[in-house]
């Protein structure tokens, strides 16, 4: 028995997780969180040995079935309404692996918890404590793949979060750049696929979004090629060239849609130069995160009229094990690194003010003459 989540007019969830490997092999992870509850996002750091206990299935006896961290990890989970959400958002581990849930619209479909029985009992975990699940157990893509072909991953049931069963999908990413998109599809089961274009963003699934890019071959750097309107009139040939640069990108969906935002991450992941750096890719991917933002009060949803907006952006640097975030309020970049984190499970809000965003650097300012052209390093 399966149970299908349920569309619901008050919660909306526009994220998007893109990976970038430099020059150098080091791999990076951008991610947004949009969402349209106030859900007080934490990080939350848990050394190696931390114990997960999943909730009781109502016919399995004896204790439920929990696992322990083999890696220490950093992750993210939310608040909501004065208690700690179910699901774990976000994350990264020591091995150098990210897991991450988006949502999944629709289209999700979980097996339901009364139905597990007997040893199936021992190896379920619900949907919300995937991401959980694999940053504990997991060093690679790889072996994400063959427990799921074995069949030893983990029954997926359906848990409630945010009073919903909650539907998500997951995107995995290792230091090696493999990435993998894991779904529990309506109508279809458990599908998963090599994510080879480096992105994920929401409904549909992650094959309709391939797909789709089939209708948007034409995009290039340059306006090569790009001549103008012509027209004949009265004998003669007129032709009207651009004005402006960027017609090679011209059509390129701009909305908030999850189809127009993947076509668009794939088109400038595929058209980027690739990164000499590490470093250089955290910048990039920065920049690539930024053209995703939403701004509050732009997408509205149900008769509440709630903002999906962009409650953070974090980069994950996973060959260095370091996370790089900024928030709506506080715009300033900072960074959380497994090396650093305690030997006891933490936690520290995300969100800062906006007083925290800024340096004054008045006292920075030289004599203009003083100043020697070519001291700069160019891009």
């Amino acid at each position: 028995a399966v149970v299908s989540t349920q569309s619901t007019g008050t919660i909306t969830d526009s994220c998007q997780e893109i990976h970038v490997k430099a020059e150098d092999e080091g791999v990076v992870v951008g991610r947004s969180m949009e969402f349209s509850l106030p859900l007080h996002s934490h990080l939350v750091t848990e050394p190696a040995g931390t114990v997960h206990e999943t909730p009781a299935l109502p016919n399995c006896p004896g204790d439920p079935f929990s696992f322990t961290n083999r890696f220490k990890a950093i992750t993210v989970y939310g608040i909501f309404r004065g208690k700690w959400c179910q699901t774990t958002a976000d994350g990264i581990n020591e091995a150098g692996l990210s897991a991450s849930v988006l949502y999944f619209k629709d289209n999700a479909e979980y097996i339901d918890p009364s139905s597990i029985t007997g040893t199936a009992c021992d190896n379920a975990i619900p949907q919300t404590k995937v991401v959980t699940y694999i940053l504990a157990t997991y060093k690679t893509v790889q072996q994400v793949k063959n427990d799921l072909e074995s069949g030893k991953f983990p029954t997926v049931w359906a848990g409630y979060d945010l009073g919903i069963v909650v539907p998500l999908h997951y995107n995995i990413i290792d230091k090696t750049g493999a990435g993998l998109v894991l779904e529990h599809v309506k109508g279809l089961g458990v599908k998963w696929y090599d994510n080879t274009v480096g992105v994920l963003t929401n409904s549909p699934p992650y094959f309709w979004h391939m797909e789709n890019l089939r209708n948007y071959p034409h995009f290039q750097r340059n306006d090569e090629r790009r001549e103008g309107f012509k027209y004949s009139s009265l004998g003669d040939t007129f032709s009207l060239s651009p004005q402006w640069t960027g017609s090679g990108l011209l059509g390129l969906p701009g909305d908030y849609t999850s189809p127009s935002r993947f076509v668009k991450a794939a088109t400038l992941l595929s058209l980027a130069p690739i990164p000499a750096t590490t470093n250089e890719a955290i910048v990039q991917v920065f920049h690539h995160m930024n053209a995703a933002d939403i701004p509050f009060g732009i997408v509205e949803t149900g008769p509440l009229g709630r903002s999906s907006f962009n409650w953070w952006i974090l980069i994950k640097d996973l060959g260095g094990g370091c996370l790089y975030y900024r928030t709506y309020t506080d715009l300033s970049v900072k960074k959380l690194c497994l090396d650093n984190i305690p030997d006891v499970k933490s936690a520290m809000r995300m969100e800062g003010r906006f007083e925290d965003s800024f340096r004054d650097i008045s006292g920075e300012l030289k004599q203009f003459d003083s100043i020697v052209p070519g001291g700069h390093t160019e891009l």
